[in-house]
């Protein structure tokens, strides 16, 4: 076997202390201590927005074992009211039925919404899946009448109601009475002892031995972080269904994870992406790139700070976005394009929405990188004074709040043409890690251009064609070389021929460079990128 490929190995158990049977889900002291100080200042509505309805339940049984002065109780439409956790008061003294009878008796919410007045103080009523029940203005009057009781009564002793559900639009009567929580999202930890299970689950079944890369497996894990329970067991059967774990499955679980996260307006989840020996030459951007992986994949092991992202500023062509997309694959996370072409709205207020809203999946979507593409044209609105309600500004101050306060593993590449038209906030030291020069590429550079590019299109290239081809190339972006490869095919194909190194280089003698069309442009931009940035190369 090659020295350079991994070789495959059968995988165990990560985890050595999880078992053949499920673990039960153990919420953390912090997220504990967090909901009993939410429910201690009386906050009469508390919204829950998660998938993962199993730790909103398994929570809430802690703390109901905690605090035993406290019933905790569920409705759902299915099952209708029903006790939990430390019933104090038989369910014929509030006036429902046992058995079958009493969750026929409140199935419907209004029915459920008056035997909840009969339940002792300081009761918890979780309604799960409540959401499309809030748009009824009779059930949003009923909650707006049982959180005034409820506030009536004094802090710690009024019934507390919990909406759960995966999305929840909070109507405006009740905005006033009602507060959020957040659950924690799955750790790595409690995703390798899923996935364990899962392992273990699939060899008694099928029997052998799951085969696969570690390091592959290490990273398909962390792309489940944050996922609810419930995905990442899904999940972790799609993957190990075929009794292996390659590189398909790690794209695979790429692009459920991405629909499962809602994918915003402004994002395009990229596929295929070029690996960074596909990029030729950049390589003091290529180091600086191996330098961080580790720290950005797992930043625990490393101890180190998660890199935040970098800005690649240069000529059109020269390579910026191919760089942009071989870093998530090289790094082997997946990659987010934010359409900077469908930001902008007429409404005032929805071109900020749609940016919360991008950055709110990015932030899911963790570990990812989030590629800005052309940065310039989405943020230099409002400079010339044409944006007269501010749009661009406030834009741009979203993104840089973001770009300051975010914690999630989002690593931030993006490009820039036109420095001039670069907000000069945007750029100053510290917003991100580096700022790359991309050049038009240098004769070595080239050489490695017309070699990937003429071996991809099948075109024969001996060494006695390269140094003119080279010399014929100067002041060529890479994607102008090859825009004359692909010339070259398609004059060869209509000549029912093959196309040869000579071809291309008559197609570079008939085109004319930006680093001619645009000379004083790309001169004002070297001589600006000279003492500001660190070229790639």
């Amino acid at each position: 076997m090659d020295a350079h490929v991994p070789e495959r190995a059968p995988l165990g158990g990560l985890n050595p202390s999880a078992g053949r049977t499920e673990e039960p889900i153990i919420p953390s002291t912090q997220q504990l201590d967090a909901l009993h100080a939410l429910l201690d200042t009386a906050a009469a509505v508390v919204v829950i927005e998660t998938h993962d309805e199993r730790r909103v339940l398994a929570l809430f049984e802690a703390m109901a074992k905690a605090h035993t002065d406290r019933e905790v109780w569920t409705w759902s439409a299915s099952r209708g009211l029903r006790v939990a956790h430390n019933l104090k008061l038989s369910l014929q003294e509030i006036g429902t039925h046992a058995d079958d009878d009493e969750t026929k008796a409140t199935k419907a919410l209004p029915e459920a919404l008056e035997a909840m007045e009969k339940l002792r103080e300081r009761s918890i009523v979780l309604l799960l899946d409540v959401h499309p029940y809030l748009s009824n203005p009779v059930i949003t009057r009923a909650l707006k009448e049982v959180a005034l009781r409820s506030e009536g009564k004094g802090v710690g002793h009024g019934l507390q109601v919990i909406l759960v559900g995966h999305e929840i639009d909070v109507p405006d009567e009740l905005a006033p009475f009602t507060a959020s929580f957040e659950i924690e999202p799955m750790t790595l930890a409690r995703v390798r002892a899923l996935f364990d299970d899962e392992l273990a689950r699939r060899q008694r079944l099928k029997g052998g031995e799951v085969m696969g890369l570690r390091s592959t497996l290490e990273s398909l894990l962390r792309q489940m972080v944050g996922l609810p329970e419930s995905a990442v067991r899904h999940l972790a059967r799609v993957v190990l269904a075929d009794g292996q774990v390659t590189t398909p499955d790690l794209a695979q679980v790429m692009k459920i994870k991405a629909g499962m996260s809602g994918a915003a307006e402004l994002l395009q989840f990229e596929q295929s992406l070029p690996t960074l020996d596909e990029v030729a030459g950049m390589a003091k951007l290529k180091r600086w790139l191996a330098l961080r992986r580790e720290p950005f994949v797992d930043p625990q092991a490393s101890g180190l700070p998660v890199p935040r992202g970098v800005l690649l500023l240069g000529v059109q062509g020269a390579g910026k976005s191919l760089a942009a997309k071989a870093i998530a694959a090289s790094w082997q996370v997946p990659l987010f394009r934010m359409d900077f072409g469908a930001l902008f709205d007429k409404y005032q207020g929805e071109s900020e929405r749609k940016l919360r809203d991008a950055l709110r999946v990015a932030d899911a979507m963790q570990p990812c990188v989030l590629w800005m593409d052309e940065i310039e044209k989405g943020l230099s609105s409002g400079q010339d004074g044409a944006d007269n309600l501010g749009t661009g500004q406030r834009i741009l101050g979203s993104l840089l709040i973001w770009m300051a306060e975010r914690r999630a593993a989002v690593f931030l590449v993006a490009t820039a043409n036109d420095v001039q038209r670069l907000p000069p906030e945007l750029i100053r030291k510290g917003r991100f890690d580096e700022i790359f020069f991309v050049d038009l590429p240098a004769e070595p550079v080239r050489e490695g251009i017309f070699k990937l590019h003429m071996a991809k299109r099948r075109v024969p290239l001996d060494e006695a064609s390269m140094p003119s081809l080279v010399q014929a190339s100067a002041g060529f972006s890479g994607a102008e070389i090859e825009a004359a490869i692909v010339a070259a095919c398609y004059e060869a194909h209509s000549h029912r021929g093959a196309p040869t190194a000579a071809a291309v280089g008559d197609e570079l003698l008939r085109t004319k460079p930006l680093s001619v069309t645009r000379r004083e442009a790309i001169d004002a931009l070297r001589a600006w990128a000279g003492e500001r940035t660190v070229p790639v190369d």
